[in-house]
């Protein structure tokens, strides 16, 4: 992003037909401009040159280390005069050439299941719903209490609608916001949004946790959460995040637990 803002600025001075001596100018405001400290709010300051220079940047994609721009045999060093060229590589990766395989993939599944020509009958939101559910989470205490459904662990003990830790957690889902809802349905299901249908389609179970843990599990492949029998609200709430803020590197899921 801080790259993007830096050459956009410069690319509406150099639109205005500046000759050589300009662009040398340009470029070098642009080199000399603090990206760390002005561009991305960190502690300390350095300029576009010296990060490039100091990195020892290449003209690679950044999330697959995939060359964009050969020089000798290897990656182009990725300079300040560069920079046009190498974003304009990276959003052709991103966004066009890089991905033409898998949208022909897509389409070609897609047509498996509709003809094509249907799909304007719906906008944008209306497929992202259907296909990728609705990106705002929305239940209440009612909600909850309706669809999730109270099952028994593997030795036999099962929570009641009217079980303390229970009550907790729907008072802490409750109290959420949507992305901490969404983090709470990716612990659970490995799927941060909600199916077509709401709440009432996802099919989350609860039961209640077996062993010394003290912090909740997840069987994501049947939406079920083990959840202990905590004493307070502040217990519950404190284990329930850390179990979510570390789900992402697979702790205290079921088989990490």
């Amino acid at each position: 992003r801080a790259l993007c803002t830096v050459w956009e600025e410069a690319e509406e001075e150099l639109a205005e037909g500046a000759d050589e001596a300009a662009r040398r100018e340009v470029l070098g405001r642009a080199a000399a401009r603090d990206i760390m400290g002005q561009l991305l709010n960190r502690g300390f300051q350095c300029s576009l040159g010296d990060f490039l220079e100091q990195t020892h940047a290449t003209m690679t994609d950044p999330l697959t280390r995939a060359t964009l721009v050969m020089e000798g045999g290897g990656a182009a060093a990725l300079t300040v005069e560069r920079l046009g060229v190498y974003l304009e590589a990276l959003a052709a990766a991103w966004f066009d050439t890089g991905i033409r395989a898998q949208l022909d993939a897509f389409r070609s599944g897609l047509a498996e299941s509709l003809p094509l020509s249907a799909l304007p009958l719906l906008g944008p939101e209306e497929w992202s719903s259907m296909l990728c559910g609705e990106r705002r989470i929305e239940w209440d205490r009612d909600s909850l209490l309706q669809h999730i459904k109270l099952v028994s662990n593997d030795q036999g003990a099962k929570f009641t609608k009217e079980s303390a830790a229970f009550c907790m957690l729907v008072e802490e889902l409750v109290r959420m916001g949507n992305q901490d809802r969404a983090r709470f349905l990716d612990f659970v299901t490995a799927c941060p949004r909600l199916p077509p249908g709401g709440l009432g389609s996802l099919g989350m179970e609860v039961a209640p946790a077996a062993g010394p843990s003290p912090y909740p599990r997840s069987r994501t492949c049947t939406k079920l959460m083990f959840l202990p029998a905590y004493q307070t609200q502040e217990e519950l709430s404190e284990r329930l995040h850390a179990a979510l803020a570390n789900s992402r590197e697979g702790g205290f899921h079921e088989h990490n637990s």
